[in-house]
């Protein structure tokens, strides 16, 4: 009897003892994967535990309510109910706080510890507008300007004065979506196909950052897809409709628990366009997993499959843009001009947190697309494939008064593509007149390391080795066309190495200054590497390089209430690319090939600042935020010549301004939210005028732009959330162009080179509706 009595009391002595065991789990940034060191759990108004480095930690606690905080991010509530769950916490970045929070380099951090200038645009940034169009909130960075073919194609974007190389498409930066280098491996990027509006956060490294991502003069755009920020299943339906057409829908499902989440989003797009043939109609289906086996390890998903058409009617003169017509160029109208673009993207990541000290991220990726585009004068088709994988191994180390942490890697990524051209007239195909296939290749390794001393000092260096090969077949090259010119070849760059250092001092806890230096480099397109002419590969052919100075300070004052960036910066950019003329005795140019001349000097001022005011519980509103930013270039050619020829027809650019920079661009604005739900945000912007060639004779205008958007958002019941708003563009009715295409000069007839924005206010509308399980 005293044996099963004692029996008893065992069993229920275990029992009671699983039943309190300790609830463990991590807390890590949502959209990076990367963990949270010192985010705080609350229940009851009283701190249960801290994460430590690894962002793990463990509560006491069983059917509670948990608040987790941390510095940057917004706040998150969940209910434990069993505490022998393993819990896996996502948090977003705050929205309203230019110096808290940033993700550089695979690591969460306090900005005020970031010796580089890094932007972050949160959800609520790149809403603040219709969430269509990523210029709407690109545009107010300091620093960065970008532009637009077609209503929703064709983008470039300028970082720090670099990237407007080429009137089509995006050169000299590195893109990325969900980890996938949407940059190929020739260094183009194309964004015609990535879906914007379900974008969750977008983060921009200005300046060089070839240390840790390989090419790249103008800096790094990382973007990430929307996640479920909480436990449960949700439904939502977005729907917006405005001015020319505009209609877009997005249908989409989330579910999240302690161990997975999931989205799956349908997105439709139509717009009619202010303008003749400029209509625009996208499909985006779109699907997101992260899966977490346990608080090491986490594997993430993305899959997604695009299809858009974009029609084109080419630019107008300077006359036709100042009169404000509606008309095109006549051969793109014959030839019925349009961009046609499906792709589809996959990737799998997995990462690994081996101990405090040792952790692990690898990403593979599969994307391709089918392009066709009919111009002026042709017919394109390109049939194109990336494959590629990344991997970061981050250690750190922690004494008594010194921190080393740091990051071994090493990227690679191979696009094969087909390209063909046919003559086009009158929207009748003609002959093939191109036929070739490209086999580029990318690859780098790369360290970059920490070093936190005491007195509020930090060292970081770094370096990387980049390698660049091209394979070019001329499918026409054959005995069936002999005066055809080869332009097939192969060509390996020799490998750069790109350094760079920088030193950070933190005044306090609320301010820090930095000074540092770095290196990058952009390689020439493929069509750059033969020379068709003489069909022989261009071997003294060097990619372009920069080293930038740069120094700047952070900081939070008045409580922390007003936020301010300032950094200046000096890049100096050589072996600029440029045409050179062969001749012959006589001086009769036999061909022209691409070569290494000059240079460019771009120096710079960016500077933001936000003053967030939350009014006592009494007061209409609960948030009033002004913000302002200013940018100021100035950008030079040193010894920059239109050719690399040296006689009476070359034309010296030294001391010019570089072409397709504004030298001030100023943005201001106020948000306003108020405890009703009901919320305004504001936006006005400056461009400056601009000049438009090498010769600085001739300039694009100067132009304002005022936006704004007034909605209510509100809690229907426990399950139903509603967001309902509308807003205008170009409220004051400004003529504004979305691109100007560059030339190196031009006289007598003025050329075809404004693409314009809609010359009178636009308006749109629509609602978010969401429902939650």
């Amino acid at each position: 009897m005293k044996i099963l009595v004692y029996s008893l009391l065992a069993t229920v002595w275990s029992l009671h003892s699983y039943a309190q065991q300790p609830t463990h789990g991590s807390v890590y940034d949502l959209y990076t994967q990367t963990p949270i060191k010192g985010a705080s759990l609350y229940s009851n108004g009283k701190l249960l535990s801290s994460t430590d480095i690894s962002g793990r930690f463990t509560v006491d606690c069983s059917n509670c309510t948990v608040t987790i905080t941390a510095m940057g991010y917004e706040s998150q509530t969940i209910a434990v109910k069993n505490s022998s769950t393993q819990l896996m916490i996502g948090l977003t970045a705050a929205s309203y706080n230019l110096n808290e929070v940033k993700v550089y380099a695979g690591k969460s951090d306090n900005n005020l510890q970031q010796p580089k200038s890094v932007a972050i645009l949160t959800r609520q940034d790149l809403h603040r507008n219709d969430g269509l169009f990523l210029e709407n909130s690109l545009n107010l960075v300091p620093g960065v300007h970008m532009e637009k073919r077609t209503m929703s194609g064709g983008q470039r974007i300028t970082i720090r004065g670099y990237g407007n190389g080429t009137n089509f498409n995006g050169t000299g930066y590195k893109a990325y979506l969900n980890g996938i280098p949407v940059t190929d491996a020739e260094g183009t990027t194309i964004l015609d196909d990535i879906d914007f509006s379900i974008l969750g956060k977008a983060e921009v490294i200005k300046g060089p950052a070839s240390s840790l991502y390989g090419s790249g003069i103008g800096g790094v755009l990382k973007m990430y897809t929307l996640k479920p920020a909480t436990y449960g299943t949700r439904i939502s339906q977005e729907a917006l409709t405005g001015s020319y057409g505009l209609f877009r829908t997005n249908t989409r499902v989330e579910y999240a628990d302690e161990k997975s989440s999931v989205m799956l989003n349908y997105g439709h797009q139509n717009y009619d366009s202010y303008r003749i043939q400029s209509g625009s109609k996208k499909d985006f289906v779109s699907f997101i997993g992260d899966f977490h086996s346990n608080d090491k390890q986490t594997f993430s998903v993305y899959a997604a499959y695009n299809n858009s058409n974009d029609q084109l009617a080419g630019q107008l003169d300077s006359i036709q843009f100042a009169q404000r017509k509606d008309t095109g160029e006549v051969p793109y109208l014959k030839n019925k001009g349009y961009v046609a673009f499906e792709s589809y993207r996959a990737g799998l990541s997995h990462h690994y947190q081996f101990s405090t000290q040792v952790n692990n991220l690898t990403s593979a990726w599969f994307t391709g697309y089918k392009q066709s585009q009919a111009f002026a004068v042709g017919l394109s088709s390109n049939l194109a494939q990336n494959i590629g994988a990344r991997t970061a191994f981050g250690l750190n180390f922690t004494g008594k008064t010194i921190t080393l942490s740091g990051t071994i890697g090493a990227e690679l990524q191979k696009t094969s593509s087909f390209k063909k051209s046919y003559g086009l007239s009158n929207n009748i195909t003609g002959a093939l007149t191109g036929d070739i296939e490209l086999s580029a290749m990318q690859y780098n390794v790369f360290t970059q390391w920490e070093l936190k001393l005491p007195q509020g000092f930090m060292v970081t260096a770094g370096i990387s080795n980049n390698y660049i090969e091209y394979g070019i077949t001329d499918r026409l090259t054959n005995s069936a066309n002999p005066t055809h010119k080869d332009q097939s070849g192969h060509k390996t760059f020799t490998p750069v190495l790109t350094p760079q250092f920088s030193v950070l001092k933190s005044l306090n806890e609320k301010v820090s200054v930095y000074a540092g230096i770095s290196k990058g480099y952009s390689p020439p397109t493929s069509g750059q590497v033969v020379i068709p002419q003489i069909s022989q590969v261009n071997t003294g052919l060097r990619p372009e390089k920069s080293i930038q100075y740069e120094a700047g300070a952070k900081g939070t004052l008045l409580q922390k209430k007003l936020s301010l960036q300032v950094a200046v910066f000096d890049m100096e950019i050589t072996d600029k690319l440029t045409s050179q003329a062969v001749t012959d005795n006589s001086g009769t140019v036999l061909y022209t090939m691409t070569t290494n001349a000059g240079g460019q000097q771009n120096r710079g001022i960016e500077a933001e600042a936000a003053y967030t005011i939350q009014p006592l519980q009494q007061k209409v509103f609960s948030l009033i935020r002004p913000f302002v930013s200013y940018t100021y270039s100035s950008f030079t050619y040193k010894q920059f010549r239109s050719d690399n020829n040296n006689n009476t027809k070359t034309i010296d650019y030294s001391g010019n301004k570089a072409s397709g920079v504004p030298p001030h661009l100023l943005n201001a604005g106020v948000d306003f939210i108020s405890k009703s739900g009901v919320y305004l945000n504001t936006t006005w912007q400056f461009v400056d005028k601009m000049p438009i060639t090498y010769d600085n004779q001739h300039y694009a205008d100067a132009y304002t732009l005022l936006q704004a958007k007034l909605g209510y958002r509100h809690a229907i019941g426990q399950h139903f959330q509603l967001d309902v708003f509308a807003g205008g563009n170009n409220l004051t009715g400004s003529r504004y162009y979305t691109m100007v295409f560059l030339n190196a000069n031009f006289s007598g007839t003025a050329p075809n080179i404004y693409l314009p924005g809609p010359y009178k206010a636009n308006w749109y509308g629509g609602f978010n509706l969401n429902y939650k399980f």
